[in-house]
């Protein structure tokens, strides 16, 4: 078989199932229904006389043919539509696609509904997908075009990144509203001898409080360590833990918790709330119609400071 008797289509939806590990997820992304999607594997298949993807439980697995022809396909697809981009603007009106973002469950909370609202009026065929990934993982999906921009508190993302400053905040203290011991204030004496509840918040630049926790010898008071915010209100509601969080998590949780909120008595950095996009797609019309939205959004959200 020669690449003259390829179908593009077929191989489009080969990639995407490979990035994936999902027909219906690849499906999403492409706007198919998932037979359609299907029977282009199918034709593909039998095209190669390969089956490509084995299904297991991690999902749908590439063969080791699959896995090699993976790689220039990824590369000859992004060559293409790097072409493509350079004349085709984009009309959100008349877009039907999926935006992948990085985001942690704070910005999740506060941001989407608003940008989801937004996009209901001018935009409405535009979906979107949210994910965590570790650093590493990040510039790489930030480069591939997995993912379009990453919104967050991550300094360490560093060469061939974009960034653009949106939001800066403070960390707070947080505590049961009836904790034994601590009142609207709290010193550094308190903080230092509670136990406390941590959010590691994997692939952000939040993971400096566990640092300075250590230094100031408290790592034996750290009682849990959840994946990310938004347990923590609950938590510290519960017990008679604290907890180190972004300003903003109390804004958005007023009233699902009975809390004290304090102002913070160890010297933590600020947070920088910043979007981040690959060199890539610095100039690709749909990212930067995505950038000037975002920052819209961020420019009109009351975030009680």
């Amino acid at each position: 078989m020669n690449v003259g008797d390829m179908d593009l289509g077929a191989l489009i939806a080969f990639d995407a199932v490979r990035r994936h590990g999902s027909v219906s997820i690849a499906a999403e992304e492409l706007g198919l229904a998932q037979p359609t999607l299907s029977n282009r594997l199918r034709s593909l298949r039998a095209s190669l006389g390969d089956p490509l993807f084995v299904r297991t439980l991690e999902g749908m697995v590439p063969t080791p043919f699959a896995a090699e022809l993976g790689r220039y396909v990824a590369q000859a697809l992004s060559l293409i539509d790097q072409g493509l981009r350079q004349r085709r603007a984009f009309e959100p009106s008349r877009e039907n696609r999926t935006f992948t973002l990085i985001m942690t469950d704070i910005a999740e909370a506060i941001i989407l509904p608003p940008l989801l609202e937004r996009c209901t009026e001018d935009a409405p065929e535009i979906r979107f997908r949210t994910l965590r990934l570790s650093i590493k993982e990040m510039v790489a999906a930030l480069q591939s075009g997995d993912v379009d921009l990453a919104i967050g508190f991550i300094p360490e993302l560093g060469a061939g990144i974009y960034q653009q400053l949106l939001f800066r905040s403070e960390y707070v203290c947080i505590a049961g509203a009836k904790h034994p011991f601590i009142g609207q204030t709290i010193d550094r004496e308190s903080f230092l001898r509670a136990r406390h509840a941590v959010a590691e918040a994997r692939g952000t630049g939040h993971h400096v409080v566990e640092k300075i926790l250590d230094r100031e010898g408290v790592r034996q008071q750290i009682g849990v360590r959840v994946p990310s915010f938004l347990a923590l209100p609950m938590i510290v509601s519960a017990s008679e833990m604290i907890a180190t969080v972004p300003r903003p998590l109390d804004r958005i949780l007023s009233g699902a918790a009975r809390l004290k909120r304090l102002e913070h008595p160890l010297d933590l950095p600020t947070i920088e709330v910043k979007q981040f996009w690959h060199e890539r797609y610095h100039d690709d019309p749909a990212n930067k119609w995505l950038r000037g939205r975002l920052r819209e959004v961020f420019s009109e959200i009351d975030w009680g400071e």
